[in-house]
């Protein structure tokens, strides 16, 4: 019982000691934080990987393209004759920690028949990727707006939940009319 319980220590120390490196972290330009660990401790540029950097200060990416009625989950096959259906999405992160905020929505010039949302997200041990929802927040003729939330940072896994070294968390906002046009902010 003694020896699992010190490999189980040292485990751990092992693990928050390579995430502690990466548990503060300052702007590439200037001194403003990038995100802050759980001790209050900001952590040094250098002492995050390029793509953990890159997760925090690349510009997000905004997409979005026409997709089918069916793609997009149409009701009815007159309603995807007369509509036009966009798919537009967020992308914010590197390949080790993104998040992906995506909307369909329905629009046929002279109102905006139908929206859906979603979140994905993925990470690399030791980062961390969460979505924490999305939601329509307004809805009219001419438009409907979405708010999505979303975490990036690192952290160390334990049975109980994500312990968070350190994380940054990003809301994003979307909105599309009923000509088509759409735009994410964030």
């Amino acid at each position: 019982m003694h020896k699992r319980f010190m490999t189980i220590t040292a485990s751990c120390g092992l693990a928050l000691a390579v995430v502690a490196p990466a548990a503060t972290a300052l702007a590439v330009a200037g001194d403003d934080p990038i995100a802050v660990g759980e001790d209050g401790q900001m952590v040094q540029a250098e002492q995050l990987s390029p793509e953990q950097l890159a997760a925090f200060t690349n510009q997000p990416v905004a997409e979005g393209f026409d997709v089918s009625g069916e793609e997009a989950g149409a009701s009815s096959v007159r309603a995807a004759a007369t509509t036009r259906y966009r798919k537009a999405q967020y992308k914010r992160g590197s390949s080790l920690m993104w998040t992906r905020d995506t909307v369909y929505f329905g629009y046929n010039g002279s109102k905006v028949t139908s929206s859906k949302g979603w979140q994905e997200s993925g990470h690399v041990f030791p980062n961390i990727a969460k979505n924490n929802g999305i939601k329509r927040y307004h809805t009219t003729s001419s438009t409907h707006k979405w708010r999505a939330k979303d975490t990036i940072g690192a952290g160390v896994p334990t049975p109980w939940g994500d312990v968070k070294a350190y994380s940054t968390d990003y809301t994003h906002y979307f909105s599309g009319g009923k000509s088509g046009a759409w735009n994410w902010k964030g």
